[in-house]
């Protein structure tokens, strides 16, 4: 799939949806946090990009009726898909609360499976203020903003899909519902315990408390000494709170080829990252 031209709306207009669908990606994570098997790395906490659909998609739960959760972008619906992706239940998220999303996504799934309704519970993190972190239902006010931060997410699959194949051993491209980051993990001492290895994070936020835009991200670890940062020809480095090349929206969406300069931030970033780590 060819990259998708972004920056209408502006990247700073795009705050208050992107919260919105912060919290609407907790009600598929919850099915990982609820019904798949546990991992050491959290994994079973992840979504992945499904383009076909346009949507944050659990992987695929297991069991008589197999199934996967999804969260499509560009209307706020919350569905369920069988194991060959037909359709097995959807609704619309606006006008209802968090709370009201996980309740009927128990009941979808228990009427596909023919299986008791499971016990879905929200992962456990901290989230942005919102008043739907207290009840409120999703508003979707500025329906352009959705399908904008759909492109994002779009794109950002396509480069950092290109990152994993250029870094053999490179995790699987995956959006974490804590940070509501899509990423993949570059492991440089993958027999090491995970504590003590070195690895580059690469990834995209779609803004944060560190920028209110989306940005991307190469997140070398240990951290490096802001001394050693070497210069970039695109974007800058990040020292408040964490340590990371960066590449933000606002500056990505001025350039003519957009493709073409965030896989070049991302190359030198990560060739950055590698050197500094040794």
């Amino acid at each position: 799939m060819s990259w998708e031209r972004i920056g209408e709306p502006s990247p700073d207009e795009l705050e208050g949806s992107r919260v919105e669908l912060h919290y609407a990606a907790q009600l598929p994570a919850a099915v990982g946090v609820s019904v798949l098997e546990p991992q050491p790395d959290f994994s079973h906490h992840a979504l992945y990009w499904d383009d076909d659909l346009r949507a944050l998609m659990t992987p695929a739960v297991p069991g008589s009726k197999p199934y996967r959760v999804g969260l499509r972008f560009a209307d706020l619906h919350l569905f369920v898909v069988d194991d060959a992706g037909n359709p097995a239940g959807e609704r619309g998220l606006v006008g209802q609360s968090v709370g009201d999303g996980l309740r009927w996504l128990a009941g979808a799934i228990a009427d596909h499976t023919g299986d008791l309704a499971p016990e879905l519970g929200l992962p456990e993190h901290d989230m942005p203020e919102h008043p739907l972190g207290s009840g409120e239902p999703f508003s979707f006010r500025e329906p352009d903003q959705f399908e904008e931060l759909a492109r994002w997410f779009a794109n950002a699959e396509r480069v950092l899909q290109l990152v994993r194949e250029n870094n053999p051993g490179a995790s699987p491209v995956q959006v974490w519902p804590h940070h509501f980051d899509m990423a993949t993990l570059i492991k440089l001492d993958p027999k090491l315990d995970p504590e003590e290895a070195r690895t580059i994070g690469v990834g995209l936020s779609p803004g944060d408390g560190s920028y209110d835009e989306p940005y991307f991200y190469v997140a070398p670890w240990p951290y490096p000494e802001a001394g050693k940062l070497p210069a970039l020809t695109a974007g800058g480095w990040h020292t408040a709170g964490w340590t990371g090349a960066v590449l933000r929206a606002s500056e990505l969406v001025e350039l003519p080829d957009q493709q073409g300069a965030a896989r070049t931030f991302l190359g030198e970033a990560v060739r950055a990252a590698r050197s500094l780590l040794g």
